[in-house]
């Protein structure tokens, strides 16, 4: 989540910075002739605004406007962009949106302040920039073409400016595939080369037949969705309400997964899985802590798919957030009439009901018990076992 947030960013970062050059320019220009109230298109035959939106890799329409309204000891700052599309360095589009809108407000002290600075040394006193507020409607972003953000360490003198942006209604891509309809806020910290978020809200939902291999390759460690032909439906809902005292993002939300297949690519012994089929997950986490529930039928090959139909395995638990790219696990696994088969021999297979313990981060702990109601092959049938095990799912060393 946090690398899709980083790259959204750097879209928006082009758009806000080229918001505050303009306003500058502008405010400083005509302040003194504002009175109660201008409005004026912002005109790109301008040297100066064409050689930012060129910088910047933004276009916009040529009606766009800005609003200035002046009183006693201020002026308020209302800019609508137009038609906005925003390029990467390849000139592919990033984002697209009918209208783009800002607000803030300039003391007349900071825009004098700005404007010098701004014409000395060509660099914006960001602690001179009051809040500023960005609304998008109906987006479009594409985050294949984001590049990653890549930022110095921010020292706590650093200059910055508070910065909130909405977007409603939007649609996000990654390339040509379309991943569903999402809204987002952000609350955050703008300093030079660093956004430092303070909290936020993301909902994203997916178009009915979603291809559930594009979510595969996010787990491949663990298991992997297979076929071009399985689609998957999800709603993922996700929020933080700030950082912890030890800098650690406390997270809320949730995340639906409906009827899909999950193919798993190797059980931690040495047994061949099988599809599960009808696959529902829900996952709720509240301050960090998730809890989940995870349904499915595991297949049988040796049983008609249609006879397969009620859930036979469950998954539930907690699995802490605190370390969000190293969440820790702590679940139980409940299975009847599971299908099993041996890795280098199929005709050694079987059927049993299971019970397994799963915790752990890194390196997950397996303790279970099995309680085999058939088996097919060997030389002695099985008889009802308990097992632990380990299973990495992430070198310590890697990065």
């Amino acid at each position: 989540m946090n690398s899709l947030i980083t790259k959204i960013l750097k879209t928006f970062f082009s758009i806000i910075i080229t918001f505050i050059l303009c306003i500058i320019i502008v405010t400083i220009s005509l302040y003194i002739y504002i009175g109660k109230g201008l409005e004026f298109e912002i005109d790109q035959s301008n040297s100066l605004i064409a050689s930012l939106s060129e910088e910047y890799s933004i276009d916009f329409d040529k009606s766009s406007t800005i609003n200035l309204i002046a009183d006693s000891d201020k002026v308020d700052v209302y800019v609508l962009l137009k038609d906005v599309i925003v390029d990467n360095d390849d000139n592919n589009n990033i984002l697209k949106a009918p209208n783009a809108s800002l607000k803030t407000h300039f003391s007349y002290t900071n825009i004098m302040m700005l404007g010098n600075l701004f014409f000395d040394n060509q660099r914006i006193s960001y602690n001179l920039v009051d809040a500023v507020n960005i609304h998008l409607n109906e987006p479009i972003l594409n985050i294949k073409y984001i590049n990653s953000l890549e930022s110095d360490s921010v020292s706590k003198d650093s200059e910055f400016f508070p910065l909130n942006i909405n977007a409603e209604s939007g649609v996000l891509f990654d390339g040509v595939l379309e991943l569903g309809t999402f809204s987002m806020a952000l609350n955050m910290n703008q300093f030079e080369k660093k956004s430092d978020i303070q909290s936020y809200s993301f909902e994203l939902e997916s178009h009915k037949d979603f291809p559930a291999d594009y979510i595969g390759q996010f787990f491949e460690e663990v298991v992997l969705l297979y076929g071009e032909n399985e689609s998957v439906y999800f709603i993922w809902i996700l929020r933080s309400r700030g950082n912890t005292p030890e800098n650690t993002q406390i997270l809320n939300g949730t995340l639906r997964v409906r009827d899909t297949k999950l193919d798993l690519k190797e059980f931690p012994v040495e047994l061949k899985p099988e599809s599960i089929r009808n696959l529902n997950i829900d996952l709720n986490v509240i301050d960090n802590i998730g809890q989940i529930n995870f349904l499915g039928s595991v297949t049988n090959p040796k049983v008609k798919l249609k006879l397969q139909k009620d859930p036979n395995l469950q998954i539930t638990g907690s699995i802490d957030f605190e370390e969000t790219s190293e969440p820790y696990l702590n679940l139980t696994v409940n299975g009847t009439d599971i299908y099993f088969a041996k890795l280098d021999n199929n005709n050694l297979n079987g059927i049993t009901d299971l019970r397994v313990l799963i915790s752990g981060k890194n390196v997950l702990d397996l303790a279970g018990e099995l309680n085999i109601k058939k088996s097919n092959g060997f030389l002695v049938p099985l008889t009802n076992s308990t097992f632990e095990t380990q299973h990495i799912v992430k070198k310590e060393n890697d990065e």
